[in-house]
């Protein structure tokens, strides 16, 4: 199966596996050999089913969609998302609020990030288990908790692997007691900040749902940059 995840990787298209999922993007319609991508594709689904993961997750622009025939019959379209990018040369740090870096470990983390997820306890801590599987050399560096008088949100900056390092956000979301209060703005931008100063990332890549105005509304507001074209959400279940 390795050897696909390395074919994947030859004709453009990012991969990365959890404890649940094995995710595949193609974020830009730059790709030559389409044929190529479907078939290995193809030949992943194929060979899945001895796989512990329970789905293969696919984004790519609809344009290169149209051209994986196999890909779009075998995978359910799920949802759609815009893409936001950000270049590290400008980032103004003056107004970034506090924050406070904490361990996954914590009983008090996985609560307080439960409550922040509306998950369950132990939900919460099959989360953070499939984020150390997918990044296992930065977990230890990306709770990070805003800060005002008390926690207010959470959010989790990391480089994507094999991405010359492109900082993205793993997950970013506030507490329910703190939710439409304009702080949303303020944890983005500490999760900026720590992918420009800690993580030396050159950029930043974020996505949301075509739907979640707030959250497009924060992004533009700190400075990212809408593409031009969404990327179709895609799922396979094994």
């Amino acid at each position: 199966m390795d050897e696909i995840f390395k074919k994947l990787k030859s004709v453009g298209v990012h991969n990365i596996k959890n404890d649940n999922e094995i995710i595949l993007e193609i974020l830009e319609d730059k790709v030559t050999n389409t044929n190529d991508v479907d078939t290995i594709i193809k030949e992943l689904i194929t060979n899945s089913n001895n796989r512990k993961e329970k789905k293969i997750m696919f984004e790519c622009p609809k344009t290169l969609l149209d051209k994986l025939s196999f890909t779009k019959e075998k995978m359910k379209i799920v949802g759609e998302r815009v893409i936001f990018t950000k270049e590290f040369t400008k980032l103004n740090t003056n107004s970034v609020p506090n924050y406070e870096i904490w361990s996954i470990y914590n009983t008090y983390s996985i609560s307080f990030l439960s409550e922040v997820m509306g998950r369950s306890f132990n939900e919460t801590q099959s989360f953070l288990t499939s984020m150390k599987t997918e990044l296992p050399s930065q977990i230890n560096d990306m709770f990070t908790v805003l800060v005002t008088n008390e926690p207010v949100g959470v959010v989790f900056p990391h480089i994507e692997p094999d991405m010359d390092k492109e900082g993205r956000i793993f997950w970013i979301g506030m507490h329910p007691k703190y939710l439409r209060k304009g702080l949303g703005q303020q944890l983005h931008l500490v999760g900026l900040y720590r992918l420009k100063n800690e993580f030396n990332a050159k950029s930043y890549l974020g996505a949301t749902k075509v739907d979640n105005t707030p959250m497009r509304k924060i992004m533009i507001a700190n400075g990212c940059i809408q593409n031009k074209n969404s990327v179709i959400s895609l799922e396979y279940c094994i």
